[in-house]
């Protein structure tokens, strides 16, 4: 199959996963607000007004009109069937939205764009590749607003790689880091999720879909521990069979590259640990979208409960949505989104599609200082650059 029918398979691909979530969610999300009767009755009427005990409700076909008694259940108790439900809309959820949470949120994720940068140009120490951090800084955020804002063939992984290749004779090296970086990135979130889902399907809060994700996620890690075992490889002839493949030599840079960060251990556990504490960033600006959207804890329920919910979510969402077979993962983080939150009678469809979309939004706000990065002499690379091609690139002084 030829590169070009590669890319529109992939495009293809995305199209169709994003237009089944697209679907699904006009299923279940609304604009206006309606009632349903009872628990899981197929009729909803539009609801027109609301007081203090009582609801005005309209028949969507006839048009008719009629008032019933209503008093709000309280979330996390048993509940009445027969009580009528209120599925909020996208509406009420937006203009009922406490925004000053929207600013407390931006700054929690302020720090993860600056801890990333130090990241990488760590990592690049580890292969001899030096660059200030300024410019590892202006890297990171025009990656982000690559990657995020303006997603296409070049990708912001590609405009680091771009550049660093082009100031340094270790291409390859350069290369490799840059994809690794992203590796150690879901590493610290394959490490939480691990714990965090194994505790939670336990405990039941998301039930047997947790545990298993949570042993997947550690066998992952476990993988990833044994690739760097030398007796290992030496018993599995892991050199010889690396030799056979195609690119072979390409590959065996590649894989030195990564077997190097062995000899580095310091370096890879400070890289890891600064990424945990900007996963605790993460985890902490969606809670506070979240409480911004009107989560929050009731009955026998705590914050830090709605805390958990939300880093459960998070956690396996993003995981989710780095998967490559959607734009910017719509619909793969809907789905555990809904799975945590929604069935897990924190919010509604509706406020949660409301947060997944302003998850997205603030990861778009933070990555719009790298407009200015090309402007700063950090051009971006044609689209005719491809990772292969990045070797053969001149080198630029640092």
């Amino acid at each position: 199959m030829s590169a070009t029918a590669k890319k529109w398979g992939l495009r293809l691909l995305k199209i169709g996963v994003c237009a089944a979530a697209l679907w699904y969610l006009s299923t279940k999300v609304t604009l206006n607000d309606y009632v349903r009767l009872e628990a899981g009755a197929k009729e909803r009427y539009l609801l027109v007004s609301e007081a203090a005990g009582r609801l005005t409700i309209q028949d969507a076909d006839t048009g008719a009109v009629r008032e019933i008694s209503y008093d709000p259940p309280v979330r996390a108790a048993k509940v009445d069937p027969r009580v009528p439900r209120i599925e909020r809309g996208l509406k009420t959820v937006i203009r009922n939205a406490d925004w000053s949470w929207t600013g407390w949120a931006l700054a929690a994720f302020a720090p993860v764009t600056f801890v990333i940068a130090w990241r990488l140009r760590l990592l690049l120490a580890t292969q001899e590749i030096v660059i200030s951090f300024r410019d590892a800084l202006l890297l990171t955020f025009a990656g982000n607003f690559f990657n995020f804002a303006m997603p296409g063939s070049t990708g912001g992984d590609l405009y680091k790689a771009y550049h660093i290749a082009k100031r340094t004779d270790k291409r390859v090296q350069g290369v490799t880091v840059v994809v690794l970086d992203r590796v150690v990135g879901l590493l610290s979130f394959l490490l939480i999720a691990a714990i965090v889902l194994m505790f939670a399907g336990r405990t039941g809060r998301i039930g047997a879909y947790g545990q298993v994700v949570g042993y997947l996620t550690a066998g992952l890690v476990a993988v990833g521990l044994v690739f760097f075992s030398r007796r290992v490889r030496a018993a599995l002839g892991y050199e010889r069979w690396l030799s056979k493949l195609p690119f072979a030599e390409k590959i065996k840079r590649i894989d030195e590259t990564t077997f190097s960060f062995r000899y580095h251990k310091m370096e890879v556990f400070l890289a890891l640990l600064v990424t945990l504490a900007s996963h605790v960033c993460l985890v902490t600006y969606v809670y506070l979208l979240a409480r911004g959207f009107g989560m929050h804890a009731t009955g026998g329920q705590t914050e830090w409960d709605l805390y958990f919910a939300v880093l459960i979510a998070t956690v396996v969402g993003f995981l989710f949505a780095a998967i490559p077979i959607s734009f910017q993962g719509f619909g793969l983080m809907e789905a555990v989104f809904i799975r945590v939150l929604v069935q897990g009678n924190w919010c509604d469809y509706s406020t949660m599609l409301a947060l997944t979309l302003s998850i997205r939004l603030v990861q778009i706000v933070w990555s719009l200082p790298g407009i200015i990065v090309p402007w700063l002499g950090l051009e971006r690379p044609p689209e005719s650059v491809s990772e292969e091609s990045l070797e053969a690139m001149p080198q630029t002084p640092v």
